[in-house]
């Protein structure tokens, strides 16, 4: 069983459907509640979430979309001693150096986002949802394919 941790990205991309990465990121999220990986993400990403979908929709649709995430995916808490190695981190801004710090303080396997520019420095391998779903050992190699339609 993996632990690994969704950025705020990927979880945009799974409630916004019109987004590239809406199809993987649907496909990540079906496979952690069907394969027993666990899923989680830092709870400021659920806070940066609810402010980027209220803008672009409404608070309604926000709600409705954080609570179906909810139910989908565990929330990693922040902490002083995330906020502190956040600051300490070499992250290209805060934000990541939380996500990071909640991936390492929590035993992730990896880091699942599209963000090519952060987390390299991390004890925690970053990769996309497709090269997750793809490279990952998982049985089915065949139901990820169809699921990502490659």
């Amino acid at each position: 069983m993996y632990r690994i941790l969704l950025d705020t990205n990927i979880l945009l991309d799974s409630v916004i459907p019109n987004r590239p990465q809406h199809d993987e990121a649907l496909a990540l999220l079906r496979w952690c509640n069907g394969s027993g990986d666990y899923g989680f993400a830092a709870a400021t990403s659920f806070n940066d979430a609810y402010y980027i979908l209220c803008r672009a929709y409404s608070e309604a649709i926000a709600r409705e979309a954080l609570e179906n995430l909810l139910g989908l995916v565990a929330v990693a808490p922040v902490s002083a001693e995330e906020c502190d190695r956040s600051l300490r981190s070499n992250e290209p801004d805060f934000e990541d150096g939380l996500v990071r710090a909640c991936a390492e303080l929590n035993g992730a396997d990896f880091i699942i986002t599209r963000d090519e520019d952060a987390f390299v420095g991390s004890k925690v391998k970053s990769v996309t949802a497709k090269e997750f779903l793809l490279t990952v050992d998982h049985e089915d190699k065949e139901l990820m394919a169809a699921l990502l339609d490659v």
